[in-house]
């Protein structure tokens, strides 16, 4: 709800003589919504909803943790596809020492086998977005050219074409992580240079994807933070618009990320509604005016960003991003010519934060851990989150837009029609509910069914979702606040429309224009195709231009004459086009009679008369000005616009929020236009009355009807030619109908023996185990395709392995055994891998086990008894019989597995306890610090005193070490302690000052840090003794770390005998 009432708006044309009027919609009223099911829209070139552009998973298959029951309910129940994977050349390469093209080749003909080999290589989808982290692109000497060649050698030989990633974007979120590059203090300069350099990077990757004819889409840049308007519009200057001067020649899309804040103890900060639309439309427009084209868009992150409640899940929890999902998805449905794909930020099952959060899930997951099913400290089965209802309400939604309006910015409408079904969808943007007033032109077909699937989310509270069958078509339906409603009607008959209505944009050669108060802003729009008459000679002739003062001082008593010299023209028009059918426009006729309304004065008013009532052309509808403006809130919103010299009133009320939240205003107000009055080449004037600011965007929308032409149906292709399902759970099948412009897609599915199964809809539902054919026939029956079913005399069995016995910690021995508890669909092996604390690969021994639930024990022996030290690690897998690594279906791996040994641990008070010597020949308690991408290793060259110590070598970043509190004693840094950290440390490299820091850090309550205490110098191959003392300070009891740092790129170290003391005097 925004903090101002709307006014009705009208727009008043020669006084005294006639007035249209556009009512918009204030609180309280009523929203009239209209849908023409004669009228087949299109938006663009574009009339069929593409789902695989707007119904993805922002996960990839085969995700850590997930088995094949996940991905069926993904694909099947949910009727979503997976679409992006954070993987791609540069993390594979770890550095920028790139591999040949020949290496390439050979690494990828590899890949592919491996990939062909992989328990669930049938769920992939070339519909992914491949992206990666910046830190695994910009590396130590990397170098853009050389990168992009291997990039492009990635994508070409790693890939067979069906399985290529359509989509490339090289970075994930780069400029936001500049600084993470830039040594020291912030320096804005330097950050701006590491920006451009990313931007360099997506430039080479791209030239070099259109030099070998990659089928993948290079896009970028990924922009995590879109506020276009800050500081004046500095922030696109810097950011968007350099990285499109630089790198826009070779991007097939530009990306971008949309997120709603969402606090559930204060006022929301949203993007969705006005200010989403401001920041496409800018990207849009920029385009535009760049390359004469509007490149499309890739939004491969849009949702809602949480704040305010705890790690533990909730229904409430979950459920506050849903309404973000929606608000946006509208946005891009909208624009879905030119939108390449996009993906809500709904994760599948992110193992990863579930395992470091105690099974709790993720805020974006669809699913999270089953509490019941967690054994052995591993997850063995699974629950939908709320995020799944956003995939429920949509799964049915299919077909061919069908013309649907409202002049109600806040409420989004959008209309599918498939067959005798037609879904309605409604979203409604405001903090209030909101009353539909539904009409339908519905040209003699009758509903026979309704069903209404509803998604309410109250503020802080679990979503409201229903889905039921309506008694009788609702003429009103009431909206909740940011509720989102899908209507499926059934209608007796096939929906038939017989004439389209294209919706085209249009676009000026200017933008981001400042706002001076009483100057005029001037936008022209060119080419603009219109509904003319050319019978009617004020459509023909356009030599008049339009003045409002002169139709103001038409007296009523003219009227009657000034349109009957109108007539008189159109008369004349018309002999001279029956008379010169093919070329009446270079007649003499039609020179003299042009030559004739140029000479009389009272022709002049009466096409100004003319053009005051009908307009320029014979369009009955009404077009859309967006107007995106950056300015404070207090600064006037309204401007005087004038539409080829026509006042249009602009309406005080815009899509979403009053953006009060926000430093500044920026969004798109929506101008309701009476399409007469638009020109092929249109003219419109703002005028403001206050400076400030600037119009960012100014986008003109344009709907034309025309004639239907029907585009046959040319083949018809079933995705799969055979699959076998099990007989208990329902198995979705896709057909492809080409070409994909068919005017009609519909299709009839047929089961070849319903006793062993039924379709409907394409999908599968089996009743009995056997063979079944099931067909898909197109509307007209000149196309037919089938797919081979087998349906399984086996239930639905999640396949899972558990290690149920305490392998944590053993003493010196020469063999374990695992004790396993699994579930399997079918006979499978039980493999068992150890793995040393260096990442040697120890051996390997397998059991066969039979379909169904059970217990085994698998032992592996080696010829001699194990080294002593932690970090081995236990690897126990379900595989096929037989099979590697890559026929593995779930898996239970324990890191961190102590070999116990007989030495007494050291003396003294060493805080870090055995952790300070490394004599273990491994890493102990330490870990590598967050953002470590140098390299850090324990090895005996290293050592000080004893058998070992560790390496450091920062030429890929810095490498860190540090122990938590498991190490560390509770209640440690208090106000009055000191601390005394010495250590042995040798540097091998030359050069000058070199070095790094430590530092404590405590996490209870947000991050704090003890200060970093920096060492290092310029001696080199000696060791040299580092004391650091530290203070005490207030801090909790609990979650205090404690890491050791080096930062110089370039460099590499040895160091040994870390000692942490407390030397608080007594």
């Amino acid at each position: 709800m925004k903090r101002f009432k709307p006014s009705k708006a009208s727009v008043g044309i020669a006084l005294g003589l006639v007035c249209v009027a556009y009512t918009h919609v204030s609180l309280g009223q009523t929203a009239l919504v209209n849908v023409d099911l004669g009228k087949q829209l299109y938006v663009g070139d574009n009339t069929a909803l593409d789902r695989n552009k707007f119904f993805n998973i922002h996960s990839s298959p085969g995700e850590p943790g997930a088995s094949e029951q996940d991905m069926l309910y993904i694909k099947n129940e949910l009727n979503a596809q997976y679409g992006r994977i954070f993987w791609g050349p540069m993390a594979l390469s770890g550095s920028a020492n790139y591999p040949d093209t020949e290496q390439a080749m050979l690494d990828g003909a590899q890949s592919i086998s491996n990939a062909k080999a992989g328990a669930y290589y049938e769920f992939g989808t070339n519909r992914i977005v491949a992206t990666e982290h910046p830190k695994s692109v910009i590396v130590a000497d990397n170098d853009p050219v050389e990168g992009a060649r291997w990039a492009a050698d990635y994508f070409e030989y790693y890939f067979e074409e069906e399985r290529r990633p359509l989509f490339y974007e090289p970075m994930n979120e780069p400029f936001v992580h500049a600084s993470d590059f830039v040594d020291g203090p912030w320096d804005p300069v330097a950050n701006e240079a590491i920006q451009r350099h990313m931007a360099t990077w997506f430039a080479e990757i791209g030239k070099a994807f259109d030099q070998r004819g990659l089928s993948t889409n290079v896009i970028g840049f990924s922009s995590a933070w879109p506020s276009f308007e800050l500081s004046d519009f500095s922030h696109w200057q810097s950011r968007q618009k350099m990285f499109m001067d630089v790198a826009g020649d070779h991007m097939d899309g530009f990306s971008f990320h949309l997120y709603d804040g969402v606090n559930v103890a204060g006022q929301d900060n949203l993007r969705s509604g006005s200010n989403a639309e401001a920041i496409i439309d800018m990207i849009e427009a920029y385009s535009y005016i760049k390359w004469g084209e509007v490149k499309d868009h890739a939004i491969t992150e849009y949702g809602g960003i949480i704040d305010g409640y705890p790690v533990e899940y909730s229904a409430a929890k979950s459920a506050q991003e849903l309404r973000s999902y929606n608000h946006i998805l509208f946005s891009l449905l909208e624009r879905e010519d030119r939108v390449l794909t996009s993906t809500p930020f709904i994760t599948g099952i992110s193992k990863w934060f579930y395992d470091a959060n105690n099974f709790n899930p993720y805020s974006a997951s669809v699913l999270r851990p089953d509490p019941d099913k967690i054994t052995s400290n591993k997850v063995n089965g699974y629950l939908p989150t709320e995020k799944a209802y956003f995939y429920h309400l949509w799964s049915d939604v299919k077909g061919n837009r069908v013309a649907i309006d409202t002049l109600d910015p806040d409420l989004a409408v959008q209309a599918f029609n498939y067959g005798n079904k037609l879904y309605v969808a409604l979203n409604n943007y405001e903090d209030n509910s909101k009353e539909v007033d539904l009409r339908f032109i519905d040209h003699g077909n009758s509903v026979s069914q309704v069903r209404a699937k509803r998604l309410d989310v109250p503020y802080d509270q679990a979503a409201n979702y229903t889905d039921q069958v309506l008694a009788s078509a609702p003429s009103t339906i009431t909206m909740a606040a940011h509720e989102t409603i899908v209507l499926e009607y059934v209608f007796a008959q096939q929906i038939s429309p017989d004439s389209i209505v294209r919706k085209s944009s249009y676009y000026a050669q200017t933008y981001l224009q400042p706002i001076i108060e009483n100057a005029e802003l001037s936008f022209v729009f060119n080419d603009i195709d219109l509904a003319q008459t050319t019978t009617a000679f004020a459509d023909v002739y356009q030599g008049v231009e339009f003045d409002q003062s002169v139709v103001d001082a038409i007296k009523p008593n003219e009227v009657n004459r000034l349109t009957s010299v109108m007539r008189s023209f159109d008369r004349q028009l018309t002999n001279i086009i029956r008379k010169y059918p093919d070329a009446w426009r270079d007649s003499a006729d039609f020179a003299r009679l042009i030559q004739r309304a140029e000479r009389s004065p009272t022709t002049a008013k009466a096409l100004q008369y003319h053009y005051a009532m009908h307009g320029y052309n014979s369009s009955q509808g009404t077009a859309m000005l967006k107007m995106g403006i950056g300015r404070k809130h207090d600064k006037s919103k309204q401007p005087i616009v004038l539409v080829n010299g026509h006042r249009i009133e602009v309406p005080n009320d815009w899509r979403g929020y009053d953006q009060a939240a926000r430093d500044d205003f920026f969004g798109v107000i929506e101008i309701p236009v009476p399409a007469k009055f638009l020109k092929t080449n249109t003219d419109v004037a703002l005028t403001f009355p206050d400076s400030q600011g600037h119009v960012s965007s100014l986008i003109l929308e344009v709907e034309k009807q025309e004639s239907l032409h029907v585009v046959a149906v040319s083949g018809l292709e079933m995705q799969k030619s055979f699959v076998a399902i099990k007989k208990d759970r329902p198995y979705r099948l896709q057909a492809n109908v080409l070409p994909q412009t068919a005017t009609n897609k519909f299709l009839l599915w047929q089961s070849s023996d319903e006793s062993v199964a039924t379709v409907k809809d394409g999908v599968v539902t089996p009743v009995s185990p056997g063979f079944v054919e099931i067909s898909a026939q197109s509307y007209d029956g000149g196309h037919m395709a089938s797919t081979s079913v087998e349906v399984k005399d086996e239930l639905t069995v999640r396949n899972t392995i558990v290690i149920t016995n305490d392998v944590s910690s053993m003493a010196p021995t020469n063999s374990i055994t695992l004790d396993i508890d699994y579930s399997t669909g079918i006979p499978r092996d039980v493999a068992f891998e150890l793995i040393d604390p260096q990442g040697t690969w120890l051996g390997l021994s397998r059991v066969t086990v039979p379909a169904g639930e059970g217990t085994t024990q698998v032992t592996l022996s080696f010829a001699e008894t194990l080294a002593s030290g932690k970090g081995y690690k236990i690897i126990a897998a379900l595989r096929e019989i037989g099979g590697d690594w890559r026929t593995s279906v779930d898996g239970h791996t324990i890191t961190d597995v102590e070999i116990t040994s007989t030495n007494t641990p050291p003396s003294g008070n060493n805080l870090l306890a055995d952790n300070g010597d490394f004599e273990s020949g491994t890493l102990g308690d330490w870990q590598l610090v967050f953002g470590s991408n140098g390299d850090v290793e324990v090895s005996e060259d290293a050592a000080y005193s004893g058998n070992y110590g560790i390496k450091f070598d920062t030429t890929n970043g810095r490498a860190g070490i540090s122990v938590n509190e498991t190490v560390l004693p509770q209640s440690l840094i208090k106000e009055g302690k000191k601390f005394m950290l010495s250590f042995q440390l040798k540097r091998l490299t030359t050069g000058a000052w070199s070095g790094g820091m430590s530092q404590f850090i405590n996490l209870d309550g947000g991050w704090k840090s003890s200060g970093q205490k920096w060492f290092g110098g310029t001696q080199t191959g000696d060791w040299q003794l580092v004391e650091i003392e530290f203070d005490g300070l207030d801090w909790p009891d609990t979650q205090t770390l404690f890491e050791v740092n080096l930062m110089t790129p370039g460099h590499v170290w040895y160091a040994d005998d870390f000692t942490l003391e407390d030397i608080t005097p007594e």
